[in-house]
């Protein structure tokens, strides 16, 4: 990950927020968006950072906007950063 470009802490809270709203374990939610079960643990423990893709899967499957997900993972000036030819290029693990 670039230097000075850090996630928000605890975003991996909503994500579980959500999934657990669809009443969805962890493997249903891994299975849906193409990942496994150990890197949806990673993410909701705010471990892993998803990637943009992870990101619109994640969005899909827990019928949200994948800005709504990205503006929980990414402070604003990190999204500001990125033109929206590039957003899919911010930093994942």
């Amino acid at each position: 990950m670039k230097e000075g470009i850090q996630p928000i802490g605890q975003y991996g809270q909503r994500i579980r927020t959500l999934r657990e709203r669809h009443q969805l374990d962890q493997n249903t939610l891994a299975e849906l968006t193409e990942t496994t079960p150990e890197m949806i643990q990673r993410i909701e423990s705010s471990i892993a950072h998803p990637s943009f893709s992870m990101i619109e899967r994640l969005a899909r499957v827990l019928h949200v906007p994948s800005d709504h997900l990205i503006r929980h993972i990414w402070s604003p000036e990190v999204i500001r950063q990125q033109d929206s030819t590039s957003l899919i290029d911010l930093p994942s693990s």
